[in-house]
């Protein structure tokens, strides 16, 4: 892994976790000092995160976590239903017995998780993130576009901020598991109209919450 690919890493998780919070400025000097690389791949890392929507240049003024609003998660939430709709459309089309197998895996793997976590599987929210992250993943896994996945993967980077904001408050494991497991029975059955109907009450359900939006 190159220094700044280290420093990807670094700010990208830093960002999501709320340990640089939106609109706090990003000076060069400080990332230095905190990460203890190099004030050039710092600088690339953080045009990288600029591309996918997380940091904000401002000119002269530098570089800034982006800030949160109720138009930008809405913005966030319909491309993603564009994007994770059409990878689950073509993953129904192309998807063989390994994607079958992965999305059952990763299912399973969510679903132990939350068993074995209770009603506090929402305070874990890294190890969750992870689990959940893997197992959308793993619905546009067969659709045989990297493209798709890559803006599907940006896209819930964004989204993740918002969710964090809930998590802690999550603590009804029945309801979770049963949703998620909704959708993975619908993608696998390949019932289209299902699916995208499932996954856009599941992608507006932050939007929802967070802002009492009613889209």
């Amino acid at each position: 892994m190159t220094l700044t690919e280290q420093a990807v890493q670094r700010l990208h998780h830093d960002i999501l976790s709320g340990k640089l919070p939106p609109g706090v400025k990003l000076g060069i000097t400080h990332l230095v000092d905190t990460y203890e690389i190099g004030a050039t791949p710092i600088r690339e890392a953080l045009s990288r995160l600029v591309s996918q929507n997380l940091i904000v240049a401002s000119g002269r003024r530098g570089f800034f976590v982006r800030e949160l609003s109720e138009a930008d998660l809405i913005d966030i939430t319909n491309t993603r239903l564009l994007i994770e709709c059409e990878g689950i459309r073509l993953s129904m089309e192309l998807g063989g017995d390994d994607w079958e197998t992965d999305v059952l895996a990763q299912m399973h793997r969510l679903r132990l998780f939350v068993e074995r976590h209770g009603s506090s599987f929402g305070e874990q929210h890294e190890d969750l993130d992870r689990l959940h992250r893997q197992f959308h993943a793993s619905l546009l896994a067969g659709c045989g576009s990297p493209r798709i996945i890559q803006l599907a993967d940006n896209l819930y980077s964004q989204a993740f901020r918002y969710r964090r904001i809930l998590m802690g408050t999550w603590s009804d494991p029945d309801h979770y598991i049963a949703n998620h497991k909704e959708l993975a029975d619908a993608v696998l059955a390949r019932d289209l109209e299902h699916a995208t109907t499932l996954n856009r009450t599941h992608l507006f359900s932050t939007l929802r919450r967070v802002y009492q939006n009613e889209t």
